[in-house]
């Protein structure tokens, strides 16, 4: 259970109220922390097939206030048990203030904080994938962006950084269909998408200072036509899609444990030696056309063969 500050996490409750301080302090509540964390796994259970036997007909249809508030319940009663355990540091502070448990989470109460389930779900959006985004930050310790700036071998370093992304934050196949699915809803969905939109934005922030970084570092500059900007998204956007490829497929080719490497590896080595300009100066596209150019033989090629390259031809298919 995340045990950290709630205030760019439940946007919505803190700015119901209009009052900074009030609505940092609702945000903060156990009884919003335990809906946000009770929907959390509402929806992993229902993700991984753990709700029963009913047929589910539509996505997270598990979550209705009546199911949150019960499970939000059940988790109070399971921080009350060990009373200096780590749930309920999370739900009631360090010791626990156990006077902060007098309200109780139920449907009423939940709907103080969110008027309409609509307003919960953008919420819980940010709340179930912020462990998902907050890893990407502790990924890269100062040893490993110094590798990514000197390192004479710089594939070696890809390769190791690309097979931990995989690793620890897209093979995490739970968050990981939570995110997706979440994807799928955000048309439909404002607040989802809102939600979305800033979860995304945060990692694309943080990628684009390390490629920028990595680049300075090297004194290389991108091709004349690709921007930052576009570089991040192309390799965020490789990482997500693998991740999904990951998960529906059960070949295990995206990652290789065994090898500790992974197909976004070889698939970001391949667009940085696309992106990068070697000195030339042309586009990517003009490459691209040449590498690509029809090899057509001359048209003095093209001649019949003589008798003798003739009987040679019918020689090698076996025949006199």
């Amino acid at each position: 259970m995340y045990d950290g500050p709630l205030d760019d996490v439940a946007i919505n409750v803190r700015t119901k109220s209009g009052r900074l301080l009030t609505g940092r302090k609702l945000a903060n509540s156990p009884v919003v922390r335990a809906c946000l964390e009770s929907g959390r796994r509402l929806a992993e259970r229902e993700l991984l097939g753990h709700v029963g036997d009913e047929y589910l007909h539509r996505p997270l249809r598990t979550l209705t206030r009546e199911n949150i508030a019960d499970e939000a319940e059940l988790i109070f009663q399971e921080a009350e048990k060990p009373r200096d355990g780590q749930l309920a540091c999370a739900l009631f502070g360090t010791p626990p203030d156990w006077k902060k448990a007098k309200t109780r989470p139920s449907v009423g109460t939940m709907k103080d904080p969110w008027p309409t389930l609509a307003l919960y779900m953008g919420d819980l959006v940010r709340y179930a994938l912020l462990d998902r985004y907050s890893l990407t930050e502790g990924m890269l310790d100062e040893a490993t962006r110094a590798e990514l700036r000197e390192a004479a071998a710089f594939s070696v370093v890809v390769d190791k950084v690309a097979y931990e992304d995989m690793k620890i934050v897209y093979a995490d196949e739970t968050s990981a269909r939570f995110q997706y699915l979440a994807t799928g809803l955000a048309d439909f969905h404002e607040q989802i998408r809102e939600a979305l939109g800033g979860v995304y934005e945060h990692s694309f922030r943080y990628w684009r200072d390390v490629y920028a970084d990595i680049l300075q570092a090297r004194g290389v500059s991108l091709r004349p036509g690709i921007s930052l900007d576009e570089l991040t998204m192309m390799l965020t956007g490789m990482a997500q899609g693998l991740s999904l490829r990951h998960i529906g497929a059960a070949s295990g080719k995206v990652i290789d444990h065994h090898d500790r490497c992974s197909v976004l590896g070889k698939a970001s080595q391949i667009l940085i030696a696309g992106a990068i300009d070697p000195g030339d100066g042309r586009e990517v596209a003009d490459v691209v056309d040449e590498l690509m150019a029809v090899r057509v033989p001359p048209d003095g090629d093209r001649r019949k063969p003589g008798p003798f390259r003739a009987w040679i031809g019918r020689l090698r298919r076996g025949r006199p």
